[in-house]
């Protein structure tokens, strides 16, 4: 089976079961925890998805870690993901579900891309623009990328707004070599 659509059936029962339990948030960031520490943390990566480490050991690893931190339904879920042999899924299970609660919470993901740092209030003035301009809550990210020279960049989802000075000398080059 396509595992694409093995991770998008994990994430979404998992999502369902939190919602129908109303322990959504609290499901919602378990699974940033989660995240976050597989990105962040190579030796749990490791553990994650060794198929030397047999399953019984992999659960009692999660019982042990995020026992008392995380929701007995995510805990169960990982479990359950492990006793399936689904552990090099996981990301794509966690992605999903953040996709899914996202969409339910009409959140979008905005990453700027600016020459140098833009302070909190200019964060907060961007936010707000977006946020009433697409009517969401937005998630901002900013990076900081020097080689743009000036202007920014703006990802909106799957949606770009370049507007850097990198950005339209390419413009000019293009348009100078068909010319």
């Amino acid at each position: 089976m396509n595992q694409s659509l093995v991770s998008v059936r994990y994430a979404k029962a998992l999502f369902k079961l939190s919602e129908e339990k109303g322990i959504l948030e609290k499901v919602y960031r378990d699974i940033q925890l989660l995240s976050d520490n597989c990105a962040s943390e190579a030796d749990l990566c490791e553990i994650v998805h060794s198929p030397i480490i047999k399953p019984k050991k992999k659960k009692s690893f999660f019982k042990l870690v995020y026992g008392d931190t995380i929701n007995p339904i995510t805990l169960g879920t990982l479990n359950l993901i492990v006793e399936n042999n689904r552990e090099e899924i996981l990301d794509y299970i966690f992605r999903n579900f953040m996709s899914f609660y996202k969409e339910k919470k009409n959140i979008k993901t905005v990453t700027f891309y600016t020459a140098i740092g833009v302070d909190s209030d200019f964060q907060n003035e961007i936010k707000g623009i977006i946020a009433k301009e697409l009517n969401c809550v937005v998630e901002l990210s900013v990076v900081i990328k020097p080689d743009l020279l000036g202007g920014f960049i703006l990802k909106v989802d799957d949606k770009m707004v370049d507007a850097s000075i990198m950005g339209k000398l390419r413009k000019v080059r293009n348009h100078l070599v068909k010319g």
